[in-house]
């Protein structure tokens, strides 16, 4: 059963670096508001979880609304991102890719995101598979194409390996797209993380 806790989202530190979205807090002018701390989505919204919750006098589980907040940890000039695909292939890993260079560059002024080859493999040294330098022109058109720009593997690497990877490539954000098995992942690096106190995001 699952318990509020388990929907909360950790995280580095007070965020204190002005968004460069520039968007809003004022309600209907017309501008794409930033999302508020306090803004909330049910996990269960049907009629029976709400009559329950309210017969119990419990407060329902939710989860944080995702969206851009006013203020960021980072600053986005000073940032390296990396981003990597896991698992088996589907129909839009490029266009995730894609996106999120896309967005990092043109809407934050992220200029250093790099691919990481092959999946977990890829930050394991024994391996050696290349990083990709991820820019705008070197993701363009790779929508149009199957598969991950990236590559892909599937499978367990050691979690202590790709944290020290992540630390020695001055990594600052990691985006995981997968899966199940690929959260699992990414799940079990941040609490690497957390445990190791580096200052380092994971996003799946």
């Amino acid at each position: 059963m699952y318990k509020p806790e388990d929907f909360n989202v950790d995280t580095l530190g007070k965020c204190k670096i002005p968004n460069p979205l520039d968007l809003s807090q004022k309600i209907g002018d017309g501008v794409f508001n930033y999302i508020r701390d306090d803004e909330r989505v049910l996990y269960d919204a049907s009629l029976k979880s709400y009559n329950l919750h309210k017969k119990n006098g419990k407060i329902p589980i939710s989860f944080e609304k995702s969206g851009p907040k006013e203020f960021i940890y980072y600053d986005p000039s000073k940032i390296r991102v990396a981003i990597v695909t896991c698992g088996g292939l589907c129909p839009g890993l490029n266009n995730v890719i894609r996106g999120l260079v896309m967005q990092l560059h043109r809407r934050y002024g992220v200029t250093r995101t790099i691919g990481i080859r092959y999946g977990y493999e890829g930050f394991i040294p024994s391996f050696k598979h290349d990083i990709i330098e991820l820019t705008p022109e070197l993701v363009e058109d790779i929508h149009t194409q199957g598969g991950s720009e990236l590559g892909s593997s599937r499978g367990e690497q050691n979690v202590d390996e790709i944290v020290d990877a992540l630390e020695r490539m001055n990594v600052n954000i990691l985006f995981a797209i997968g899966g199940d098995g690929t959260l699992r992942g990414a799940k079990a690096i941040k609490d690497e993380i957390t445990k190791t106190g580096l200052k380092i995001s994971v996003a799946g």
